[in-house]
């Protein structure tokens, strides 16, 4: 990594997976093992009521190796909830089961092989890559900013712009203390997380034709995209066009050796553009430099920030139900306590919509789930005097519950 490549805050926009291989690496076991986990993403959210959801990018394998077992290339999502139902206005008072009638959901995954990608184009953090079905264009200039152009023959056309809020660019965190013979040991796994827009403006448009959704199944689970009934009826009637302005935004890029399926997160964001302001939690399992909470604010006209680290953290589900797709316990209210520096933040998190992102092609990863989550939350910055910096109440927010799972089904 050079100079180059970093801004003024030490975030840094290249792709940086031809830097997590050794150079030079003997073909070992442990080289292939290590080239086989190395992954790399990029996570563009949007929290508008016309689409809030997810444009992931996810770089996994790129050198294709064990190809019987793993996957390999980029892997490009696109998972939301559409023409979202106006929130709770308290995630304390939000009532604890789901809408009888759940809002139209989506999810629509491509996998491009890598030797169709080009890395880096034009500027660092940039990425085209395309093939018969799909085409991507990702532009950055810096780290904070970024256009995003899909389109899919099937009938999806995203078209996304995210510019991050300056001043609120949060530091890089680096965990190496991952436990076992596959964490800091044989493997020398790593993990780092680069948020350079934990709150953003996004702008952007969405278009989905019927013929996209007759590729997808009508429910998770059976195949990794899926379509809900409610979004069928809505494009059926003419209904296909989203569009937002000005709309809230957070992106992370995050990287390392780690094999996929013995990562597992529990992620947290909860940006809010107009008042300038975020909540980001992270939490990966068997670490503990990975478990921490920022919070960035406003104060006086500046730009403030804190981070919470392990020691100084609780995280408790405090509701958690039984869900038949992915076959484990998720959470659907988490309680947060942190302390630090004199500063206490206190947050209560409902989950309102949850997202399942299954692939089962390979067994690498048949056994891996991510659920991406959607709902409210409600905290409270206080400094050591109770005086209240920051706060917010029924503010939307997006996540991620990841974990191994073991009851999975076989691919077809």
């Amino acid at each position: 990594m050079t100079a180059s490549t970093i801004d003024a805050t030490g975030n840094a926009a290249t792709w940086l997976w031809p830097r997590l291989i050794d150079a030079g690496a003997q073909p070992t076991a442990r080289a292939a093992l290590r080239a086989a986990s190395v992954i790399e993403w990029r996570y563009y959210a949007v929290l508008s009521p016309a689409f809030h959801g997810i444009v992931g990018l996810a770089l996994v394998n790129p050198q294709r190796r064990f190809g019987l077992i793993a996957e390999s290339g980029l892997l490009v999502i696109v998972a939301g909830v559409l023409d979202r139902p106006t929130p709770p206005a308290s995630a304390a008072t939000a009532p604890d089961t789901p809408q009888l009638t759940p809002p139209p959901a989506f999810c629509w995954m491509h996998l491009f092989p890598t030797e169709t990608c080009s890395f880096d184009a034009g500027a660092p953090g940039s990425v085209t890559a395309g093939d018969a079905d799909c085409c991507i264009a990702v532009a950055h200039d810096g780290p904070a900013v970024a256009d995003i152009e899909l389109e899919a023959g099937a009938g999806l056309l995203l078209r996304l712009s995210h510019v991050g809020l300056a001043g609120s660019a949060l530091a890089p965190a680096h965990g190496q203390d991952f436990p076992g013979a596959l964490g800091s040991g044989w493997l020398g796994a790593h993990w780092s997380v680069d948020c350079p827009s934990p709150v953003a403006a996004s702008d952007g448009s969405l278009t989905l034709g019927e013929q996209l959704l007759w590729t997808l199944a009508e429910g998770p689970g059976s195949t990794p995209g899926y379509a809900t009934a409610a979004l069928r009826r809505r494009v059926a009637a003419g209904h296909n066009h989203w569009s937002w302005r000005s709309a809230t935004g957070y992106y992370e890029h995050s990287y390392g050796i780690r094999p996929l399926p013995l990562h597992g997160w529990d992620f947290l964001f909860v940006p809010d553009a107009d008042a300038g302001q975020a909540v980001v939690l992270q939490t990966y399992r068997g670490s503990r430099a990975l478990r921490y909470l920022d919070v960035c604010w406003r104060q006086a006209g500046e730009h403030c920030h804190q981070r919470f680290g392990a020691a100084g953290l609780d995280l408790t589900w405090a509701e958690r139900v039984r869900d038949p797709v992915l076959g484990v316990r998720r959470p659907r209210l988490r309680r947060i306590e942190a302390a630090a520096n004199g500063l206490r933040l206190s947050l209560t998190n409902r989950v309102l919509y949850h997202l399942p992102l299954l692939r089962r092609e390979r067994a690498a990863v048949r056994h891996f789930f991510i659920s991406e989550e959607i709902g409210v939350a409600d905290w409270r910055l206080t400094d050591s005097r109770g005086t209240v910096l920051a706060s917010a109440q029924g503010q939307p927010c997006g996540g991620e519950l990841a974990h191994r799972r073991w009851r999975a089904p076989r691919a077809r």
